[in-house]
């Protein structure tokens, strides 16, 4: 394979770099895990972990054969803390089903990460997770199949809305785009989100392929991912506009003794027309059709959302937009995070829009790099304009999906016409 310069600068930083990352067990986390860098010592998180081990794994296959990268011991790392990952959540799975989003290793009593301080569940990846670490091994004896149905019913009992189909958050904390502004400052269990939603259509089909594996009936789950499916596309999809939206489900008819008996409020949710990243999930989580798929990638090249360095995280032109550097929240109110980055890549190649896809691959490929030559490392997010770090600077995590598009590009077939 022929890598450029660039290319060559961020796969050296990572082979040295970016096996540090896995832990072993230690405190309360009984297995090897994965931390985002060194701003995030000692914690797991549940969808950076994932997101961590599905780049490692591309990264292990660039490098195979590389003087000074021994593949069976980082393979076999990764593979343990990927199966670790899953297991060291699922110890602290409660009764009802509901998983902590993040752990921290040295606290024995994390109630910063658990009821009644964080009402949403482990974002959904957690069955993601477990598949990912399946293949890794090519095992699958050692998943807790009940614990991860557990899982989602605890969403479906807790964070689902009959009336349109679709789920929601019970509140803003930890959303994974912090401060989203189809979330974030509204009205708790409101918000039907299509980063949850498109996630959750995911989580099905990795649960399926999981039961599947081992022999177990899915007939009821793969029904429960079509209607997801299919509520996603009638009730988030916006023709005018060639975009997937998130929703607010709190659409009621407030009677009266005298008034509001005549037609009621019919629809079921109030779309939230706020361009962000998360709008085209769809591709990456195949739920757009082919002919919404043309629509979004012909679009894009003049979209608000499209950067000199990437993918905005929300659009210039909305009034969110705001590049202050935050933590706790962060702030995804339009810097260039390379997990959005690689979310619309992976979307746009896998409906056959490799040029747009290699587009946003070299954009991340040069703003990376440059990090890298100019302060020995990669930071959490990027000015969308001008590339400068904004915040946390040994931030590995999802910044290693870069491999991912790498390898993934070079792999693709050529555009079709």
């Amino acid at each position: 394979m022929d890598i450029g310069a660039a290319q060559r600068t961020i796969l050296d930083y990572l082979k040295d770099k970016a096996f540090l990352s896995i832990r072993s067990p230690q405190y309360k986390l009984r297995y090897a895990y994965v931390e985002p860098g060194l701003a995030y010592a000692n914690t797991l998180w549940d969808w950076d972990s994932y997101w961590y081990v599905y780049s490692l794994r591309d990264l292990c296959e660039l490098l195979q054969g590389e003087p000074g990268f021994d593949y069976g011991t980082q393979k076999a790392r990764l593979c343990a803390a990927a199966r670790g990952n899953v297991l060291n959540f699922l110890d602290f799975q409660e009764a009802d089903g509901f998983v902590p989003i993040l752990l921290r290793a040295d606290y024995e009593n994390d109630s910063y990460a658990v009821r009644p301080n964080v009402q949403n569940t482990h974002k959904p990846f957690l069955c993601q997770a477990a598949l990912l670490a399946s293949e890794c091994g090519n095992d699958f004896a050692w998943v807790p199949e009940t614990k991860l149905i557990r899982y989602l019913q605890y969403y479906r009992e807790n964070q689902f809305d009959a009336k349109s189909g679709l789920y929601f958050w019970r509140d803003d904390v930890m959303i994974g785009g912090d401060n989203n502004p189809t979330v974030f400052g509204r009205p708790r269990n409101s918000a039907a989100d299509v980063f949850l939603n498109s996630f959750m259509v995911s989580e099905y089909r990795a649960l399926i392929r999981i039961l599947t594996e081992k022999g177990q009936n899915v007939s009821a789950w793969a029904r429960e991912e079509a209607a997801l499916v299919t509520a996603i596309r009638e009730e988030m999809w916006d023709e005018y506009t060639g975009l997937f939206y998130s929703q607010d489900i709190q659409v009621h008819t407030y009677r009266t003794e005298h008034f509001q008996h005549g037609l009621p409020a019919f629809w079921k949710t109030m779309p939230l027309k706020i361009k962000f990243w998360g709008c085209y999930l769809p591709l990456l989580c195949n739920i757009a059709t082919p002919q919404q798929a043309e629509r979004m990638a012909h679009d894009f090249a003049t979209s608000p959302l499209n950067a000199p360095c990437g993918v905005r995280t929300v659009a210039r032109d909305e009034k969110m937009y705001d590049l202050t550097p935050s933590g706790n929240p962060s702030n995804w109110l339009g810097a260039v995070w390379t997990v959005a980055n690689y979310a619309v890549f992976r979307g746009m190649l896998q409906y056959g829009y490799r040029d747009t896809a290699g587009q946003i691959m070299q954009k991340t490929v040069d703003c990376l790099a440059a990090d890298i030559r100019r302060q020995g490392s990669m930071s959490e997010s990027y000015h969308p304009d001008t590339g400068e770090p904004i915040l946390h600077h040994d931030f590995f995590s999802w910044n290693c999906l870069v491999a991912s598009m790498i390898r993934e590009m070079r792999d693709a077939p050529q555009e079709r016409r």
